[in-house]
C-alpha cells in the first residue's frame, strides 16, 4: 500500500481538562501528520497524552487550541469512519456473544439487517480467527480473544481509520506479539489508516510506517521518524529512540 496525501492533519494541537479545580494541559502545540494508509504509531513515556490525542482524533475530546482533521473534514465528534479499539478487555458487551457483538456495529454503522449483519460479522470473525467462538460471551474469553473481537468489530464497520491506544499491553508476551502479527496481516486486507497508541519502542518499530514522539507532560513532539524501508528499524535507530525519549535512562521499555 502506498500512501498519499495528508489524510490524518493536526495543526497546533492543545488538551486540557479539569481535575480538582484545576486546569492540567495533557498536550502542547502539538503538529503533525499522516497519509492515507500510513501506520501512525504515538510513542512516548507514560503521561507526555497520546492517548489524549488519540481520543481526541476519534472525536471524544475537544481541542482547547488547534484543530484535528481526517480526510479534509474537521474532527468535531465521533464518526462511524473512525473505529477505537482501547487497552481494556471490558469494551464487549457483556450479554452479547462475539458474534452479537460485531453484527451489533455493523447494524449501527453501515444500516444492514440482522441475518446480512450475522453473515458479515462471521466474515470479520474468521478474519480474526474468532469463528469457533462466534457464539461465546466476552467472560468465556481470554484477554487476546476479547482484543481480537474488538478489532473484527471496529473493522466490520468499515472504517477509514483504526485508532488503536495500547491494545496488547495488558496481553502475555507471545499473545502480544501474535496479536501485532495478526494486526499488520488485516492492515494490508483491509486498507484502513492506523493510528496506534504504544510506550514500547519494540513495538512502534514492528507496527509503525511513521513514529511520531511524545516528551514528557506536557507532551509535545520531540521528533518524526520515517520508517520507509526494513534498514531503519535497527539496533543502532532503537538506541536513538531510546535516548531521545528515556535520556539518561538505560533500559527500554518493552
Amino acid at each position: 500500500m502506498t500512501p498519499c496525501n495528508d489524510f490524518l492533519a493536526i495543526e497546533n494541537l492543545t488538551l486540557q481538562y479539569k481535575t480538582e479545580g484545576y486546569l492540567i494541559t495533557a498536550v502542547k502545540g502539538v503538529s503533525f501528520s499522516a497519509a492515507k494508509g500510513e501506520r501512525l504509531i504515538l510513542l512516548g513515556r507514560s503521561g507526555c497524552g497520546k492517548s489524549s490525542i488519540l481520543k481526541a482524533i476519534g472525536g471524544f475530546l475537544k481541542p482547547a487550541i488547534g484543530s484535528i482533521k481526517v480526510d479534509g473534514k474537521l474532527v468535531e465528534k465521533p464518526s462511524g469512519d473512525r473505529a477505537m479499539v482501547f487497552q481494556e478487555f471490558d469494551q464487549l458487551m457483556p450479554w452479547k456473544t462475539a458474534l452479537e457483538n460485531v453484527a451489533f456495529a455493523i447494524r449501527h454503522a453501515r444500516g444492514l439487517k440482522r441475518k446480512a449483519a450475522n453473515d458479515e460479522a462471521m466474515i470479520y470473525l474468521k478474519k480474526t480467527g474468532l469463528e469457533k467462538f462466534a457464539h461465546s460471551y466476552p467472560h468465556q474469553l481470554s484477554g487476546g480473544m476479547k482484543q481480537r473481537a474488538a478489532i473484527a468489530r471496529a473493522l466490520a464497520a468499515q472504517s477509514k481509520t483504526l485508532l488503536m491506544d495500547e491494545p496488547f499491553a495488558a496481553l502475555d508476551a507471545l499473545t502480544r506479539s501474535q496479536m501485532q502479527e495478526e494486526l499488520l496481516r488485516l492492515y494490508h486486507e483491509e486498507g484502513f489508516t492506523l493510528a496506534f497508541v504504544t510506550h514500547s519502542i519494540d513495538e512502534a518499530l514492528i507496527l509503525g510506517s511513521k513514529i511520531v514522539m511524545l516528551s514528557p507532560h506536557p507532551g509535545e513532539v520531540v521528533e518524526t521518524i520515517e520508517l520507509d524501508s526494513p534498514a531503519a528499524r535497527d539496533a543502532a535507530l532503537k538506541e536513538k529512540i531510546n535516548a531521545i525519549l528515556f535520556k539518561d535512562k538505560v533500559e527500554y521499555v518493552i
